[in-house]
This record gives C-alpha cells, structure tokens and sequence, in this order.
C-alpha cells in the first residue's frame, strides 16, 4: 500500500520543517484540551471583571511559555 502524500515526511520531522517552530506550536497547543479548556477560563474570568486583562494574559502566556514578538500580527 503507498503511503499517501506527506504521511512519510511527517513521520521523519519534516512537518516541523514544513510548517515552521512557531505554526508547530500553534498547532500543538490548538489542539490541546488542557490549553484551550484554561484559555476559556481565562477569558470567562477577563468578562466577567474576575482579573485584569493584562495580568490575566501574562499570567496565561507565562504558564504555558508563550511569548509574542511586538508588532507582530
């Protein structure tokens, strides 16, 4: 059976090559439940006046070691 396209070069770590460290990541955290259940929680807590937006958003990004390039985006 051929091995559909792309299968292979995952499996030898060209997806990280493909895709870059920083969309790796992303994609790593987009589909992790512990991540996106907290990242809910925070911005539940951010609406509802529980904490500051700022504080709350560094406190998220320090936890899971995310960091942003200014004037990215």
């Amino acid at each position: 059976m051929p091995t559909p396209p792309g299968r292979g070069q995952r499996r030898a770590g060209g997806m990280t090559d493909a895709l870059g460290r920083a969309d790796f990541a992303a994609e790593f955290l987009r589909r992790n439940r512990t991540y996106r259940a907290e990242h809910a929680q925070m911005q539940e807590r951010i609406a509802n006046g529980a904490v500051a937006k700022n504080a709350a958003e560094a406190a998220f990004a320090r936890r899971w070691g995310l960091s942003f390039r200014h004037g990215a985006g």
